[in-house]
């Protein structure tokens, strides 16, 4: 992967986004049924740009406080590296992703937010985050990594986010065009992001190859006995984790796949979490 870095000139367009966008597959809803198709319905990027000197020169930028602007995102994509924090306190499932270059089945982890399509459960009436830890992909907004037309790595941020102004925030590009301070580190969250997405690309690919996921229901129970069922999720194959030879058991510990496997256990008690927030 090439160095993030702000753009010199105009780019003719934006060709990728760093997961800037959610899955947009249909959904079918129940009274309180959700499939894994639901997962992050929705949109947070409305209209994201590439930032170039030229003209966002005078760009500064409101970092996010009320999170109202995640509220129809029921679901939102999540890295290895952030499992064991989230696991405390939201669920953590798999949803198809797709298929590789060979045909292959290929897998996303995802936190779920909320328990029907549109619903966010984890923010509250004045747009605070309920909870000590938000995901990366939303942290990083309204930023996102990009790839432009020559290929080169670069930042695209949502021109469509109020606090993208020029009166109040942080700025973006110091008088002599070079990043601020601020900018900089957010291109150094914005690599560090990728480069953790691209890693739990990889390992995801590694738990279809050793055959460790099975599809399954989320379930949970809410205000006056009613069930909750989620379809369409992915979830670890307790038992054929548990006859798995010794060599892969042993790779999993080495990759740190069984630390994700336990966080990811671990997790779905927190459906129940969800499930109570729906019915206070």
């Amino acid at each position: 992967m090439g160095r993030l870095a702000l753009r010199g000139g105009r780019p003719r367009r934006q060709t990728r986004r760093q997961g800037a966008g959610q899955p947009h597959r249909g959904t079918r809803r129940g009274a309180h049924h959700m499939t894994s198709s639901a997962a992050g319905s929705g949109t947070l990027y409305h209209h994201p740009v590439l930032l170039t000197r030229e003209q966002h020169a005078d760009r500064r930028v409101v970092p996010v406080t009320d999170w109202r602007i995640a509220a129809a995102l029921n679901a939102v994509p999540v890295t290895f590296a952030e499992f064991e924090s989230l696991a405390r306190e939201l669920p953590l499932a798999f949803v198809p992703a797709g298929r590789d270059g060979e045909g292959r089945t290929r897998v996303a982890p995802v936190a779920l937010l909320g328990l029907s399509e549109g619903e966010n459960l984890c923010i509250d009436a004045d747009g605070r985050w309920i909870g000590t830890t938000i995901p990366a992909f939303l942290r990083r907004y309204p930023f996102a990594y990009a790839t432009a037309d020559d290929g080169a790595p670069t930042l695209a941020v949502d021109a469509a986010w109020p606090g993208f102004n020029t009166a109040e925030g942080e700025r973006l590009i110091a008088d002599d065009g070079q990043p601020t301070e601020f900018l900089k580190q957010t291109l150094a969250f914005l690599e560090r992001y990728e480069r953790d997405t691209l890693r739990t690309r990889a390992l995801c690919d590694r738990l279809v190859a050793l055959d460790l996921l099975r599809g399954g229901e989320i379930r949970g129970e809410l205000v006056g006995g009613r069930r909750l069922n989620a379809t369409g999720f992915f979830m670890i194959d307790e038992q054929r984790l548990a006859t798995l030879p010794d060599e892969a058991v042993l790779e999993l510990h080495r990759s740190g796949l069984m630390a994700v496997i336990h966080a990811h256990r671990v997790s779905m008690g927190h459906v129940q979490t969800l499930a109570a927030r729906l019915s206070a």
